[in-house]
């Protein structure tokens, strides 16, 4: 056999084990994401009607996206609502994360420990515990006990009115409401960037230390070196981390949007119209992000 005839086989051989390595993430794919996919857009044109072997479909086109866009005015306010909060989220996580990062990059005694706490809200919020955490709030602000129910407002209202007389009414009140709930969620903001702080991180580790060090010689100062230097080669990981944080916010399980989905779904069993506000709320998510990486990929440097 030739040479060639034998790098084919052993390119063959290596194609056939790669094969094998993702055959169960292909057929877990398949099973959990691709079928489950192709359900939910059949059920979003028809009705769902439960009966003793199981369910039926009631065909009924597009009638089901019909009334989500021009009969249903609460989608349209969820809409706003899930913008507003993912606006929010942004503004908030991402600076937050970032110069977190820039303090935890630096060498200090307990580093390692500082940032563990950080990432240790990111495992406690998630699966289980973020639906434990999301009932019991719910529980508290529904509760008869007018204490438990005033309780969870207690902590904005103070955060407002620390801001209105720090700034003496200076600033606007849409800013000084933003500063407000960004203040009065502390945790909630924590438990939101410990992915986002590990990516910064990931990113401040591959700036060369030489850089910094050729422009200390040229006698740039920390906050020069900070716009010249970190800020620009961080860019990639801004826009990263934007779009991550863009797509945490619209699938929240606090998303009002997400909720109502899951209130069609588990209250109201009405299936075909939870499937179809599902993939309208999927496709108008790509477009925020298509907008986001227009408005910042052609700022981003990208090193070569």
């Amino acid at each position: 056999m030739s040479g060639k005839g034998k790098k084919h086989d052993l390119m063959v051989r290596r194609d056939r084990i790669g094969y094998a390595f993702i055959a169960p993430f292909l057929v877990g794919f398949l099973l959990f994401v691709g079928i489950p996919i192709i359900q939910s857009i059949v059920f979003s044109f028809h009705n769902i009607q439960i009966v003793e072997s199981g369910y039926t479909l009631v065909p009924r086109g597009a009638e089901n996206y019909r009334y989500i866009l021009l009969v249903n005015t609460a989608f349209r306010q969820k809409m706003l609502e899930s913008f507003q909060m993912t606006i929010r989220d942004t503004l908030i996580v991402v600076p937050f994360s970032f110069f977190s990062a820039l303090i935890l990059h630096r060498s200090f005694h307990g580093r390692t420990l500082a940032r563990a706490v950080f990432f240790l809200p990111v495992i406690v919020s998630s699966g289980v515990f973020a639906v434990m955490d999301s009932n019991s709030i719910m529980n508290m602000v529904l509760s008869r006990d007018p204490a438990a129910g005033a309780g969870a407002m207690e902590a904005t209202d103070s955060a407002l009115a620390f801001v209105n007389a720090l700034f003496a009414g200076s600033l606007p009140d849409e800013i000084t409401q933003f500063v407000a709930a960004a203040t009065s969620n502390i945790s909630g903001i924590v438990s939101k960037s410990g992915i986002q702080i590990l990516i910064f991180l990931g990113g401040l580790n591959t700036i060369s230390p030489s850089i910094y060090e050729s422009s200390n010689i040229e006698g740039a100062t920390a906050w020069v070196n900070f716009w010249k230097i970190t800020f620009p080669m961080s860019g990639p990981y801004i826009l990263l981390n934007v779009v991550y944080t863009v797509i945490d916010s619209f699938t929240n399980i606090n998303n009002p949007l997400i909720q109502s989905i899951w209130n069609d779904l588990t209250g109201l069993k009405n299936f075909g119209v939870a499937s179809a506000t599902a993939w309208v709320y999927f496709i108008m998510i790509f477009a925020v992000l298509g907008v986001t990486f227009a408005l910042f990929s052609r700022k981003v440097y990208y090193r070569e």
